[in-house]
């Protein structure tokens, strides 16, 4: 009888950990507008905090639902359709090492002040590259920001995402019906 009590409550240990819950997880229920709205706020800050030059206008994007929200559960591989994150991501080309190395400072400087955490910094330098960058999530909110810039594409790239959330489906299934681009 003791070996059964231990080995159920193994088999229930192993089942309630990370990715192996017998339990479909819960997801926060948001509304995407809102999420939406919270990403495009957000990166007009980081496009402001960059302070870059005169450049070419940054080509409008639209918010986009990715579907990379897990069940959970045993079949661990199952997407739940009404559960998703939102991203969106920008590019200003043409932008040269110093200025490109100037704004990655300007902002992690900024975020870090608002109190976000760097949980990558992509700033490398090899005999045949240089790479500018770093990932930031906001503790409040779980949303997270890249910035990303190699002497080989010479692009400045941002992307911001949010935590996975249930949505209505509709909400799910497409692109925002607004573009937008940073106000210069």
């Amino acid at each position: 009888m003791r070996k059964a009590a231990i080995s159920l409550t193994l088999l229930l240990a192993a089942l309630s950990t990370t990715g192996c819950s017998a339990v479909e997880r819960e997801y926060p229920s948001a509304e995407p507008a809102a999420l939406r709205q919270r990403l495009t706020d957000r990166a007009q800050w980081a496009y402001e905090g960059m302070a870059l030059p005169r450049h070419e206008t940054v080509t409008p994007v639209r918010v986009i639902p990715g579907h990379s929200c897990s069940a959970g559960g045993l079949s661990i591989e199952k997407t739940l359709p009404d559960v998703v994150t939102f991203d969106l991501s920008w590019t200003v080309e043409d932008v040269p090492v110093d200025i490109a190395r100037t704004a990655e400072a300007r902002l992690r400087k900024q975020f870090a002040s608002a109190g976000w955490t760097v949980t990558h910094d992509g700033n490398r330098r090899g005999k045949t590259f240089v790479e500018f960058g770093f990932r930031v999530q906001d503790p409040k909110t779980g949303d997270t920001f890249d910035l990303d810039w190699n002497d080989s594409t010479t692009s400045l790239f941002l992307s911001g995402y949010t935590p996975c959330a249930k949505v209505p489906r509709s909400a799910a299934e497409g692109p925002s019906p607004d573009t937008w681009a940073p106000q210069i």
